[in-house]
């Protein structure tokens, strides 16, 4: 994980839910990918616990993944109010997803929401999909969801944009989320982006929380290549949660790896 990640700082993870609260559409296709496989299911990158909770709702066996203590304190408090049945079901481990060892195979694996980006070069990257597949029994898959390069590559910087504003079920403040990409580099394949939180507090005042992350991208062809190395005999690559061909002008870029 980039030593310079936000992703690790306590206050991120406050916006985390606010940040993708209505975001469900990537939800039918890892349960349908579940159906296929098979459980126990381990979520790399789970932060709160926003696909992990939903399915264990769904009767699986769920691992979720996490180096933040914060975001896993997070996702024990929307646990405890679960059914019991659904609490026992999912277990949280706080673990680099880069490096890590568990103590039990598991049928599916996946990295949701382009997390993988969150590592800081192809190396950890490689090590992760490693990782991963050496946690999974033949036949097992591995799906990581990935933003297309040609879009990581080609963004405005330094236009600062206002890309959410709601009132905040966790806290009940009118929240902003103020997006400015920094920086660039296109051969090193990363993206910084600096992202600016800003609560409106009970006085009409403002707080505000700013961030700072590093987001590295991979081509389908390094993808591609780096799953192998990871020995994975099969992978398909798709344009969106519906299994679409992936195109020039998919938004999304989602890979599907089988041992």
């Amino acid at each position: 994980m980039n030593p310079k990640t936000a992703y690790q700082a306590r206050d991120y993870a406050r916006f985390y839910d606010w940040t993708y609260e209505g975001t469900i559409e990537d939800i039918p296709f890892y349960l349908a990918a579940a159906g296929e496989h098979g459980s126990p299911v381990l979520e790399l990158a789970c932060g709160t616990g926003r696909i992990t909770i939903p399915l264990a709702r769904e009767g699986l066996e769920v691992i979720g993944l996490d180096i933040s203590a914060e975001m896993l304190r997070i996702a024990k408090e929307k646990l405890s109010k679960e059914r019991p049945e659904v609490r026992a079901r999912v277990r949280l481990i706080e673990a680099d997803m880069s490096d890590f060892a568990l103590d039990e195979a598991v049928s599916l694996a996946f990295i949701p929401a382009a997390s993988l980006f969150h590592l800081s070069g192809q190396e950890e990257q490689s090590s992760c999909l490693s990782c991963a597949s050496k946690h999974l029994g033949p036949g097992g898959a591995l799906i990581v969801d990935l933003i297309p390069a040609d879009r990581m590559a080609n963004q405005a910087v330094g236009e600062t944009r206002e890309i959410g504003r709601s009132v905040s079920p966790s806290t009940g403040l009118l929240t902003r989320e103020l997006n400015k990409k920094l920086s660039i580099d296109k051969e090193a394949q990363q993206v910084t982006v600096e992202h600016t939180y800003v609560e409106q507090l009970p006085d009409e005042s403002e707080k505000r929380y700013v961030f700072v992350e590093h987001y590295t991208w991979v081509t389908e062809d390094q993808m591609r290549g780096l799953l192998a190395e990871a020995e994975f005999t099969k992978v398909e690559v798709f344009g969106g949660y519906e299994r679409e061909p992936f195109t020039d002008a998919s938004e999304r870029m989602i890979f599907v790896a089988v041992k």
